[in-house]
């Protein structure tokens, strides 16, 4: 099983032990100043597809995300900010995820990509 998948199944099993009535939290990244983009946005913001073109990450300059996996009809949206070199990426439905961009590529997780 890999790491992700092991992470991914431990969240839903915590996920049976929070309250059901907690209430709906907000997204974190705040997007009310929408400034020109600083050198690490622009260098994020494109479209980005994995080696074997299986996941497409659309970046936009926003600082929304669309992510589709073509061959499973997968898509995903969310909002993503960038901290230098660090991607922070929060789904709609809530999940977290930390992009690395080294050399013109980005980096999740297991998952490599490169501009489109």
């Amino acid at each position: 099983m890999l790491f992700s998948q092991v992470l991914q199944t431990l969240g839903q099993f915590a996920a049976g032990f929070s309250p059901g009535s907690r209430p709906a939290r907000s997204l974190e990244i705040d997007l009310v100043e929408l400034d020109a983009p600083t050198p690490f946005e622009q260098a994020a913001i494109g479209t980005w597809t994995t080696e074997d073109g299986s996941i497409l990450i659309d970046l936009r300059p926003d600082g929304q995300f669309h992510k589709a996996k073509p061959a499973a009809g997968a898509q995903h949206h969310g909002r993503y900010a960038v901290d230098r070199s660090k991607l922070y990426f929060e789904g709609e439905t809530g999940w977290v995820a930390l992009g690395k961009l080294k050399r013109g590529k980005l980096s999740i997780g297991e998952k490599h990509f490169r501009k489109a």
